[in-house]
């Protein structure tokens, strides 16, 4: 059944890079979403995308300006550093969260509205609806519009000697949540007839 309205809470704790310090930051959100695919196992695959994408992904993660100039030195620890187009304030967190989970969902759901709060934010709640801009930097492409499941486009290059190694961008199958119909292209076989008597 579409159009089936669900509201769900999300948290997480990043480290946060803001105007030269570090914090730890706790964030809670608050999403509503709305269902466009009547069929129900597409609908549990993007809400169990979501859910995969707040866990492995954003918790445990350091947000931080993509113009912030201890960026490089983060991402050499090897953390999963998420670079975003502004400050990473509570508002354009959750406007990316906005835009990454729609992304991420591929019109199965939609979120119509999110909430977000942190205690470095002092709790107070930041509220964007689907009629509103996302601003001008959001709307550029960038990770947070990838269906996927990363939180960059680049690929990673580490070098060794004259080989360099690219590390590969994950896809949603390798953790089993592709669509049903791309898991049936996949997995189609195809047989041609040659036949023998035909003219070379």
């Amino acid at each position: 059944m579409s159009n089936v309205r669900i509201k769900k809470n999300l948290e997480w704790r990043s480290a946060l890079i803001l105007e030269g310090a570090f914090y730890i930051n706790h964030y809670t959100v608050k999403v509503d979403i709305i269902t466009v695919s009547d069929d129900t196992d597409e609908q549990n695959i993007a809400y169990e995308r979501i859910k995969l994408w707040i866990t492995h992904v954003l918790d445990s993660s350091i947000l931080i300006a993509q113009d912030d100039p201890t960026l490089k030195i983060w991402q050499a620890t090897g953390a999963r550093v998420l670079a975003l187009p502004e400050d990473p304030v509570d508002q354009i967190i959750g406007i990316m969260l906005y835009l990454k989970i729609n992304s991420i969902m591929e019109n199965r759901m939609v979120v119509s509205d999110i909430e977000i709060s942190s205690t470095v934010g002092d709790h107070t709640r930041y509220l964007h609806h689907h009629n509103e801009s996302v601003g001008q930097d959001l709307n550029q492409p960038g990770w947070w519009l990838d269906s996927r499941p990363l939180w960059h486009l680049e690929k990673s290059r580490k070098s060794r000697g004259k080989v360099v190694n690219l590390d590969r961008i994950p896809e949603w199958s390798d953790y089993g949540l592709e669509w049903e119909d791309n898991i049936d292209k996949k997995d189609t076989v195809v047989f041609a007839n040659f036949n023998k008597d035909a003219d070379q």
